[in-house]
C-alpha cells in the first residue's frame, strides 16, 4: 500500500517537475538526499528515482524558454576546477578503477545537481523551496529520530537509515547541523502561523537529535551554532530562556553516559577514538607526501595494502605522538585529510579556497542587500558552513551533498547581486 501510494506521488511530481526546472532540481535534491528507496519495502523499491529526476531536470531546463541568465562566477569555476582535479586523480588512482569511478561518478552527480542548482535558482521562491526539500529530507530524519530519543528517555542512539550517507551518527548530527540555521530562515519567511510553529518545534527536536547522535563533533557544533545565534539575537532575553529551558530539558533526558562521553572531550589525547583518527590523518598526510599533486584517489588511504605501505614511513611523523598505524585501514575522520589524501595538497587547496571564497562572497551579499531576504538567508548559509567545518574537521564528509548545494546557492545569491549591480548603472547610465 505504501509503495502504490507513493507510485502516485511519484507520477503526479515528476509531471509537475517537466514544468518548472527549479521545481525538477528541487525534487532532484530531495531524492538524493531523502533517499526514497529507504523508505520503501515492494515493487517501488526498484526504481532509481534520483536518476529519474535529475533527467526530468536535464530536460525541463533544456525546454524552457525563459531561461535565467548566467554570469561568469569565480567560486562556481573552482569548484568545477576542484572536480576536473578529483577526474584526473581517479584516473590515476591506487585502487582497483571500478572502485574509484563508482566513488567519483556519485560525485559527478553532486556536481551536476550543483550546475543545475546554478542555472534555475533566482528568486525567493526557487530559495524557499530548496530550503524546504532540506527541511523535508533531513528535518524528516532528525524528527523520527528525535522522537525515539525522546521516547526512550535520552537511551536511543540516533542516525540515520542503514547504509544512507547519514547512517553514522557523526554524520547525522553534521547534516542537522548544517539544516539548523536554513530552518530558522525559514521561520521568517513562512506566513502560516501553523507552519511558523511546526517549524519552531522541528528545531527544538532537532537540536535534541544533534544530542542524541552522541557525537562529541556535533555537540561542539551545536555549542558554536547556538553561540552565534546568541550574539546576533536582538532579543538576548527571549535567546537566553530559550535556551536556558533547552538545556533543562536536555540535561533532565540525557543519560549519565552522555556527559561520560562529552568529558572525553578534555581528555581527547588519551580516548581510542581520537586516536584512531590521529593515525588516520597522519596516514593521509603520508599519502599526500608520497603523491603531492594528485594524492591517492577517493579513499586510497583506506585501502590496507596501500594503509600498510604507508605505515612503513610512519615514523616521518613521530613528532606528533600517536598510537601505532596498525594493519587495518581507516576512514580519514576529516574532510581536510580526506581530500588531502585522496587528491593530494592541491586538491587540498582548491578545497580551502572554496570554503574561503564562499565565506567572503557571503560577507559581501550579506553586506550589500541589508534588510532584505539574501542578507538574512547568506546569514544563515555562512552559518551553516561554520558548523560544515568545524564539525566536518572530524567526518569524513568532503563530498557531501549538501555542501554543494549551500555553494549553488551562493553563487546564485552573487547572481542577483550581479544583476541588482548591472541594473543600477544601467539605470544612472540612462539617467546622465
Amino acid at each position: 500500500m505504501r509503495d502504490l501510494v507513493f507510485i502516485i506521488f511519484f507520477a503526479i511530481i515528476l509531471f509537475i517537475s517537466f514544468r518548472k526546472p527549479f521545481i525538477a532540481v528541487s525534487i532532484w535534491l530531495w531524492s538524493g538526499i531523502f533517499v526514497p528507496i529507504y523508505w520503501l519495502y515492494g515493487f517501488a523499491e526498484a526504481i532509481r528515482y534520483n536518476v529519474i529526476f535529475a533527467g526530468s531536470a536535464i530536460i525541463a531546463y533544456a525546454f524552457y524558454k525563459q531561461k535565467p541568465s548566467v554570469h561568469f562566477d569565480s567560486l562556481f569555476f573552482l569548484v568545477l576546477i576542484f572536480f576536473l582535479h578529483t577526474t584526473i586523480t581517479t584516473s590515476m588512482t591506487l585502487i582497483p578503477p571500478s572502485v574509484s569511478w563508482i566513488i567519483w561518478d556519485n560525485f559527478f552527480k553532486v556536481i551536476l545537481l550543483f550546475i543545475f542548482i546554478y542555472l534555475t535558482v533566482r528568486n525567493i521562491n526557487h530559495f524557499n523551496l530548496l530550503i524546504w526539500i532540506i527541511a523535508l529530507s533531513i528535518g524528516f530524519f532528525a524528527l523520527v529520530e528525535g522522537l525515539k530519543f525522546i521516547k526512550s528517555g535520552g537511551f536511543h542512539q540516533v542516525h540515520g537509515a542503514y547504509g544512507h550517507i547519514l547512517g553514522d551518527n557523526n554524520h547525522m548530527a553534521l547534516a542537522i547541523l548544517m539544516a539548523l540555521p536554513l530552518l530558522i530562515y525559514l521561520i521568517s519567511y513562512t506566513p502560516e502561523k501553523w507552519l511558523r510553529i511546526g517549524l519552531i518545534g522541528l528545531i527544538f527536536v532537532c537540536v535534541l537529535a544533534v544530542l542524541g547522535t552522541k557525537s562529541r563533533g556535533g555537540f561542539i557544533g551545536l555549542l558554536i551554532v547556538g553561540a552565534y545565534f546568541w550574539v546576533k539575537s536582538e532579543k538576548k532575553l527571549l535567546a537566553t530562556v530559550g535556551f536556558a529551558a533547552l538545556s533543562f530539558i536536555a540535561i533532565d533526558l540525557l543519560p549519565d553516559k552522555w556527559f561520560e562521553r562529552m568529558e572525553t572531550i578534555q581528555t581527547a589525547e588519551s580516548d581510542g577514538s581520537f586516536a584512531t583518527r590521529l593515525v588516520s590523518w597522519k596516514i593521509h598526510t603520508l599519502m599526500a607526501l608520497e603523491r603531492p599533486l594528485i594524492g591517492g584517489g577517493f579513499r586510497a588511504p583506506q585501502y590496507g595494502y596501500i594503509w600498510r605501505d604507508l605505515a612503513y614511513d610512519f615514523d616521518k611523523l613521530s613528532f606528533i605522538r600517536s598510537a601505532p598505524p596498525g594493519d587495518k585501514g581507516w576512514a580519514a575522520h576529516s574532510i581536510y585529510f580526506q581530500v588531502l589524501g585522496d587528491h593530494g595538497f592541491v586538491g587540498l587547496f582548491l578545497f580551502l579556497m572554496i570554503i574561503i571564497l564562499a565565506f567572503l562572497k557571503l560577507s559581501s551579499i550579506e553586506k550589500y542587500f541589508k534588510g532584505h531576504w539574501q542578507s538574512k538567508l547568506a546569514r544563515m548559509i555562512k552559518v551553516s558552513l561554520t558548523a560544515y567545518c568545524v564539525s566536518g574537521a572530524a567526518v569524513s564528509m568532503a563530498y557531501f551533498e549538501l555542501f554543494y548545494v549551500l555553494l549553488a546557492m551562493i553563487i546564485c545569491l552573487s547572481t542577483l547581486k550581479k544583476e541588482s549591480q548591472m541594473q543600477i548603472n544601467t539605470e544612472r547610465i540612462t539617467a546622465l
